[in-house]
């Protein structure tokens, strides 16, 4: 009896001792992708977690259902707290200096609906916005909770009486115009003025141009108004799922990945058009290759000061980090419940120490992330080549080598420096490592003019005699003979 009772006893720590080894699990190394895109090459960590800010790290009671982070150019962060219908406002030591639970506008109360979505803070004002989504409404306040103003729908001829207005997210720019998402209008952010005044949509998300997409078009111009009223329209714009004034006064936007989408990542200028460098995209193949299980989601996208792009996707608490030119860095994070790992991620921001923060919903938490010597190493070398100064990007981009072979970027980089001193050999030789084809075949080019023309005086010489003979060459071959039969008959 008693070996039986020590059997059953083993067997419960066994399974588990077996059940902490899966809940603890380390998370998913870091990786990049391979020229091709769709296979996934391992990486060192560019981001290690520096801190988990939760209630007991901020002096302040626990949040519930989190939706929205903002860091001012003082490194302060503001925490718009869902659940508990307030802000945070917390310091660069991460302890809470301020908490907005209770605001007032002309003598009256007003409180936060719970779920509220979104909030900017305006340094040059020092007024935060806050998107009350289930209230309709935006609000302007200070930090002491005086609210100056009340922002609900504006009344617009373009506006649909029937949408309701649902603010999500929020921008400002520098002239004080809001660029608002709701969530029942996917024509783009909304342009209102300080007055309310509705000034338009910005950055409609367009459509791919696609076979499918053209015969629908075709066939729906060719429909009665009766059977357009009864029929779907497949390849509607989608909303923005978020957006980012960033400090060079462009706007960043991200939006559900899908194969009509034209890009899920913009970077709009002052008219709304896109002006990224190159797309970034998220092919089929792609997206397999990251094993997803449900429909990716960008969620969130921050910029830092020197362009560096950050993206969140929200099913498996990726983030997805490309230079200012859109080239890969690394992929990092995962979901789960241990350090560097996320249950529902929300938010992302960064701050002037380029420590990247995220917002999970689920956990309650703040993850504050900052750069490896080896993510450092691959921001120097960037930032060094894009100043110009390509000899002294040599140097760290090999110390990332060192650090990971397989980073196929830091051959191409090597490459890019090389190729801007003239030496097209060793360029080629890198880019043949970092298999860029595009920029190998570039390099042959520039080495075979380099040839042509360090060789031109011979080459010319050559190019005459050969063009001079051609044009006589009856009278050499005359002469020739000529010679030759002289020859013999002496």
């Amino acid at each position: 009896m008693k070996k039986a009772i020590v059997a059953i006893l083993v067997m419960v720590l066994m399974l588990s001792s077996f059940g902490t080894v899966a809940y603890a699990r380390q998370p998913d190394k870091a990786y990049t992708y391979d020229h091709t895109g769709t296979e996934a090459v391992p990486s060192s960590n560019i981001y290690q977690v520096k801190l988990i800010v939760d209630e007991s790290v901020m002096g302040t009671t626990k949040m519930s259902a989190p939706t929205d982070l903002f860091i001012d150019k003082q490194d302060r962060i503001f925490v718009l707290d869902g659940g508990n219908c307030r802000v945070l406002v917390l310091d660069n030591t991460y302890k809470c200096i301020k908490v907005l639970e209770e605001f007032t506008y002309k003598e009256e109360k007003l409180t936060l609906a719970e779920g509220a979505q979104g909030l900017f803070f305006r340094d040059s004002s020092q007024m935060l916005y806050i998107a009350d989504t289930e209230n309709n409404r935006v609000l302007v306040t200070d930090l002491e909770g005086n609210v100056s103003k009340v922002y609900e729908k504006p009344v617009d001829e373009l506006l649909d009486p029937n949408d309701e207005y649902k603010p999500k997210k929020i921008i400002v720019d520098n002239m004080g115009i809001m660029y608002v998402t709701s969530g029942s209008i996917n024509t783009g952010a909304l342009l209102i003025d300080s007055a309310n005044n509705f000034l338009g949509f910005y950055g409609i998300n367009k459509i791919k141009a696609s076979a499918e997409v053209l015969a629908e078009y075709l066939w729906r111009s060719i429909m009665t108004d009766a059977m357009k009223a009864q029929s779907e329209l497949s390849f509607q714009p989608v909303e923005f799922y978020n957006i980012f004034w960033s400090e060079d006064r462009f706007v960043y936007a991200v939006s559900p990945i899908n194969d009509k989408v034209a890009s899920s990542v913009v970077k709009l200028n002052a008219l709304g058009n896109d002006v990224s460098p190159r797309t970034i995209e998220f092919s089929e193949d792609y997206l397999k290759s990251f094993h997803y299980s449900a429909a990716m989601r960008l969620q969130d996208i921050t910029v830092d000061d020197e362009g560096a792009i950050t993206l969140l996707e929200m099913q498996t608490g990726r983030l997805f980090q490309y230079d200012s030119e859109c080239n890969l860095l690394a992929v990092f994070g995962g979901t789960g419940y241990q350090k560097g790992s996320f249950r529902t991620p929300v938010s992302i921001e960064s701050d002037s120490d380029k420590n990247i923060y995220v917002l999970d919903a689920d956990k309650n938490t703040i993850t504050v992330m900052e750069q490896t010597f080896y993510g450092q190493m691959i921001r120097t070398a960037n930032r060094l080549y894009n100043d110009g100064l390509y000899l002294e990007s040599i140097e760290p981009w090999q110390e990332v080598l060192r650090m990971n072979a397989n980073y196929t970027q830091a051959y191409v980089g090597m490459g890019k420096a090389y190729m801007s001193m003239g030496e097209y050999d060793k360029a080629m030789e890198y880019f043949e490592l970092g298999q860029s084809k595009s920029d190998f075949g570039e390099a042959k080019a520039a080495r075979r003019e380099q040839i042509i023309r360090n060789n031109f005086a011979v080459i010319a010489i050559v190019i005459i005699v050969l063009l001079l003979g051609t044009l006589f060459f009856d009278q050499i071959k005359s002469l020739y003979w000529r010679i030759s039969w002289r020859l013999r008959k002496k």
